[in-house]
């Protein structure tokens, strides 16, 4: 199908009323654009600027667990803990003939020379 002379003579009184449409619309594609950035930014400011929370589930929120004695002996390994008597009382755990600090050895230790590096 060929274009004939009229279609040329309607097509360039036209033009200028299409390229005005396609440049209206393409401002309209670009504002929005603009528009949408300026929300985000702002959204993003406000996230920045809150202070954000944590999930937490009520029955945990706030309390502290205590544990027991049979909790803590599990954790030692079985073996109940003695304290020291002066702890209770606020002392500190001092160094005194009655109470020397404890030293663990090696049954190994020097018997063996490593020679190689």
């Amino acid at each position: 199908m060929a274009i004939q002379p009229i279609d040329l003579q309607t097509l360039y009184t036209q033009l200028d009323k299409v390229g005005k449409a396609q440049v209206q619309q393409q401002a309209a594609e670009q504002s929005a654009r603009e528009t949408e950035m300026a929300n985000n930014k702002k959204d993003a400011a406000a996230r920045l600027k809150t202070v954000q929370g944590t999930e937490t589930s009520e029955d945990k929120a706030g309390r502290v667990h205590e544990r027991t004695e049979s909790e803590e002996r599990e954790r030692d390994g079985g073996q109940k803990r003695e304290k020291p008597e002066g702890a209770e009382k606020g002392e500190g755990n001092e160094e005194t003939p009655e109470n020397p600090p404890e030293v663990i050895r090696d049954p190994a230790l020097g018997t063996r020379i490593d020679i190689s590096g």
